[in-house]
């Protein structure tokens, strides 16, 4: 197992993609750390991920109760290895229709929240001389859309401060990969194996896979922006 004996924290990690890149983490040998907000979801994530998972609850746009979590998760087994930044949501609405509480409602959660989680791991991750940093973007944070302003313009903003981040913190070996998938079956329903709509639908499990094999690289390998979309997703070139 690639990830025996490291540690990772998983934001938005109680249902989800969340919950499962922190179970295919887990498959792979790591302790989870767990953030999400408290409550029956996130107890009952950490229960079916098994004895090597804690959780750490915090809503990720507070600084303090980040802080609080990340610390908690390092301290329980006394390093902290990888941390993925998925904790986020979608809205929409054209510009002109968009509030003002859409818009930080999104910067909040798919921006703030990820600065905030990286910001309190990034000491425990140095001090450990080596980590993997994986931000779950979107392909709306390279290309706008319409109806979409605000999701993509706090996508565009992660993507800033990962590609920032991941020359930061190069020097001390921690290496920064962004993941940008597209059509996610978040809702879960179910798909006919061969059907029209299975070429257009990635599965959690997907991501979480890919997730699973940026952070097993062996450490001199460095995994830079991956975008991940299914077959016939409709996508043209320029």
């Amino acid at each position: 197992m690639k990830l025996e004996g490291q540690v990772a924290l998983v934001t938005g990690a109680s249902r989800g993609l969340g919950l499962e890149v922190a179970r295919a983490l887990g498959a792979g040998g790591a302790s989870i750390g767990a953030i999400a907000r408290a409550g029956s979801e996130l107890d009952g994530a950490v229960a079916a991920l098994g004895k090597r998972a804690m959780a750490a609850a915090a809503d990720v746009t507070s600084a303090a109760a980040v802080d609080a979590a990340v610390k908690q998760v390092a301290e329980q087994w006394g390093r902290l290895d990888i941390v993925v930044l998925n904790a986020g949501t979608w809205q929409g609405a054209p510009i002109a229709e968009t509030s003002e509480a859409m818009w930080d409602g999104l910067i909040d959660l798919n921006l703030k929240g990820a600065f905030l989680a990286l910001r309190a791991a990034i000491p425990y991750l140095v001090r450990g001389g080596r980590g993997t940093v994986i931000g779950i973007d979107s392909l709306g944070g390279w290309v706008g859309q319409p109806g979409s302003a605000a999701y993509a313009a706090s996508k565009w903003g992660l993507r800033g401060l990962l590609e920032s981040a991941a020359l930061e913190l190069k020097p001390q070996r921690v290496r920064v990969s962004i993941v940008s998938p597209h059509n996610i079956n978040s809702a879960g329903r179910a798909i006919a194996p061969g059907s029209p709509e299975r070429d257009q639908n990635l599965e959690p499990g997907d991501i979480a896979s890919l997730v699973a094999w940026i952070c097993g690289a062996p450490d001199h390998v460095s995994v830079g922006n991956v975008t991940i979309w299914p077959l016939a997703a409709g996508l043209r070139g320029r």
